[in-house]
């Protein structure tokens, strides 16, 4: 019997499929609860655009991230419909314009507690008359990471660096975004 359950043992740790809490109860690696629609929110996505020493910010005040869970693992699992950006204006109180397509992907990491999510080549379009004239930025492709919080259930987007284009004014030379969301439901990534 001691040989069947250390057996037992050593596959769930090689296999990394189970995880023991304080509590000594079992749960499956990966996101839970699985197959469930979440919606994530922020109240405030800025990006950042920095150019010959001038950073240039954009600040959205609402913006939605949804997706379903996996049914097991950590993904990637497409979120759609595409993230939305709402009311965004630029530093100097013009309006701005950010939009997402493509196919849009997000993967839940376990150590450290993360979330990253994948943007296609052009899934990320700013335009802002006021600051960037007739530079319409695109996304290359490229990958954003956030942090989790199991505790609180929210995402925080600190310096995400953004690979962004235009056909007018080339490769920008750098970029990155600033933003907090909450899940609902609220997860727990193991």
């Amino acid at each position: 019997m001691s040989s069947v359950r250390t057996k037992l043992a050593i596959t769930a740790v090689a296999t990394g499929a189970l995880v023991t809490t304080a509590s000594g109860t079992a749960y499956a690696a990966g996101v839970s609860p699985a197959n469930t629609t979440v919606i994530a929110t922020s109240g405030q996505v800025k990006i950042s655009l920095v150019t010959l020493g001038a950073v240039l910010v954009i600040t959205c005040p609402i913006s939605t991230i949804q997706f379903t869970t996996p049914s097991s693992g950590y993904g990637p699992v497409t979120i759609s419909p595409n993230p939305t950006f709402g009311n965004c204006v630029d530093v100097y109180g013009g309006s701005a314009a950010v939009s997402a397509g493509g196919m849009w992907q997000l993967t839940a990491v376990a150590g450290p507690t993360s979330v990253r999510i994948g943007i296609p080549a052009g899934g990320l379009t700013i335009v802002d008359p006021s600051m960037l004239k007739d530079c319409v930025l695109t996304a290359l492709n490229m990958t954003i990471t956030g942090s989790y919080s199991n505790s609180t259930g929210q995402v925080t987007f600190s310096r995400a660096p953004l690979s962004l284009t235009s056909p007018v004014c080339g490769v920008w030379p750098s970029a990155y975004l600033d933003a907090v969301y909450w899940t609902s439901p609220h997860l727990t990534i193991t």
